[in-house]
């Protein structure tokens, strides 16, 4: 199953708890219910347990993708509230933008993210504001 990609450019705990959040999101969803998972890395020696360091989120059919672009515009808004985060999203076929997402900002991120999901060209990331 083809898979949308959100990985958080934070320090690995940072990561992991923004991972899980979002992913608690999307499945807290109706539409996208049971889709999203945490991608896992090993821990490293000495420390137990693996962190997150992104969210899958099965992309099966398109209208899909909205649903999902939607839901992390909503979670930027509630979730990160005055900071900025910086993310990368990955379609299935590979292609990647890097963003840094702003409370303030969220519509033109959520339209941007939309385009991009959509097939559209990964326009150089960088901020979305």
């Amino acid at each position: 199953m083809d898979r949308l990609t959100i990985a958080f450019d934070e320090a690995p705990a940072e990561a992991d708890a923004l991972a899980r959040s979002l992913a608690d999101w999307f499945n807290d969803d109706e539409d996208l219910s049971g889709l999203a998972g945490v991608h896992l890395v090993p821990p490293v020696p000495g420390e137990m347990g693996s962190l997150a360091d992104a969210v899958e989120l099965a992309t099966a059919v398109a209208p899909l993708l909205t649903a999902g672009v939607s839901a992390l515009g909503v979670w930027i808004t509630q979730r990160v509230r005055n900071r900025r985060v910086s993310l990368s999203v990955t379609r299935p076929d590979g292609a990647g933008i890097r963003v840094t997402a702003d409370p303030a900002d969220v519509e033109r991120l959520v339209d941007r993210l939309e385009r991009f999901v959509a097939g559209g060209p990964a326009d150089g990331g960088g901020p979305a504001s």
